[in-house]
């Protein structure tokens, strides 16, 4: 199955104008494989564009916003491949003995 990407939004801050200042945004990638689901997720926080009213902005103009302050969001979607390929694939493994 293929890679799911998805954005989510957990909170804006706004000033009195109900001008968003700040957005606080996540974007998650997720792949099922096998009956094995592997996800991997970035967060942050970036300024709002000038003047962006909170009332009519959409899902898209907060993605816009978070890809300009941000990498492309094709890097976005590489880097989280990378970290879901890492787990289905790992360097490393945990042991234990029974000492």
């Amino acid at each position: 199955m293929a890679i799911t990407y998805e954005w989510s939004f957990t909170n804006f801050e706004v000033n009195s104008s109900n001008e968003v200042k700040t957005i606080h945004w996540r974007y998650t990638a997720t792949e099922t494989v096998d009956d094995n689901t592997y996800s991997a997720s970035m967060y942050g926080s970036c300024a709002g564009s000038e003047g962006m009213d909170f009332t009519s902005m959409t899902k898209d103009h907060a993605i816009m916003c978070v890809v300009e302050h941000n990498s492309s969001e094709e890097e976005m979607q590489t880097n989280l491949s990378a970290k879901i390929e890492a787990q289905k694939n790992p360097e490393t493994t945990f042991q234990t003995k029974e000492w």
